[in-house]
């Protein structure tokens, strides 16, 4: 259940801004895995879903797709990477500066 914040203005409750936090970052992660060239990013993106989604252990999500522990927290690992790393671009409002430009086209090397 979100939290609930008073409107001092208005005196109303209101659903707290933060409650859209989760609700944003999963569907970024989302977004991020479906757009993404990695040919294991449908396999991070279902690992994500079970266990963020569907509140299954991370044991449990891994052997119910038939990974090993390690590599499916490999695979989490490297999406939550790829995640942050749009996430600080999008911040940058399109405008990343130049010693990112840079770090992003080493890494797409």
């Amino acid at each position: 259940m979100p939290r609930e914040t008073t409107n001092f203005r208005s005196g109303a409750t209101e659903p707290s801004r933060n409650a859209a936090v989760p609700e944003f970052m999963s569907r970024m992660i989302c977004n991020c895995a479906e757009a993404s060239a990695h040919p294991d990013a449908p396999m991070a993106l279902a690992l994500f879903q079970r266990m963020e989604i569907l509140k299954q252990p991370p044991e449990l999500a891994a052997r119910a797709l038939g990974l090993k522990p390690g590599d499916a927290a490999y695979l989490l690992t490297g999406l939550r990477e790829d995640v942050a790393k749009n996430l600080a671009l999008a911040l940058l409002a399109g405008r990343p500066s130049r010693e990112i430009y840079e770090q992003k086209e080493a890494n797409n090397e």
